[in-house]
């Protein structure tokens, strides 16, 4: 009993002794937290590549019968036919044409910067683009999506496809991520502070 009373009185003389030590230095800590922050801030803002996205949506038409119903058979099969449709749309014939028409040497970046998502199994297609330039986010999003409809439409005949959102430029950068790298800045200033 009398070992567990002498453990007891240990950690109050340690958890005391540490709240007297962080009172003593809270200005270090202030300092070196805020910091950091600031550190972070400035590095995000004018020392890192900002990125564009443009995003276009393409929506896979499903056949109505002449009773106004949506053919059940049309639908499993665009279901079937939506990652075929992502896999021809990341594919070399596609990806070469956007290079050569957007004047853009290598077909690696216009690949590097592409995104083509089917939307949680449903029969809509993202294509995204991510850039340092938001109109060339928005103009490989545009020339992928027009290349990709031309094609289908002149080799395979598809014409069940239509854009449901158009690409647009967006001037706003989609990382870095201002709150969150001053957020990470500030925390590493108060675990360096804590340290020292």
């Amino acid at each position: 009993m009398e070992d567990i009373n002498k453990t007891n009185d240990e950690i109050e003389i340690d958890i005391s002794a540490l709240m007297k030590l962080l009172k003593k230095n809270i200005k270090m800590i202030v300092i070196c937290t805020v910091l950091g922050a600031v550190i972070a801030f400035l590095v995000t803002n004018f020392f890192m590549t900002k990125k564009y996205a443009s995003t276009a949506r393409i929506y896979l038409v499903p056949k109505v019968t002449e009773q106004g119903v949506v053919d059940s058979t049309a639908l499993n099969s665009n279901s079937k036919m939506v990652n075929n449709y992502v896999s021809l749309m990341q594919g070399e014939t596609i990806l070469s044409k956007v290079a050569d028409e957007l004047n853009i040497e290598n077909v690696e970046e216009v690949k590097n910067s592409l995104s083509i998502t089917n939307v949680n199994e449903t029969e809509i297609i993202d294509v995204k683009a991510t850039t340092d330039d938001p109109k060339k986010s928005q103009a490989i999003v545009s020339k992928t999506v027009d290349i990709f409809f031309k094609e289908m439409q002149e080799k395979l005949d598809i014409k069940n496809m239509t854009i449901s959102d158009q690409p647009k430029v967006n001037d706003v950068p989609v990382s870095p991520s201002k709150k969150m790298n001053t957020a990470v800045g500030s925390m590493a200033g108060l675990l360096l502070s804590c340290g020292y």
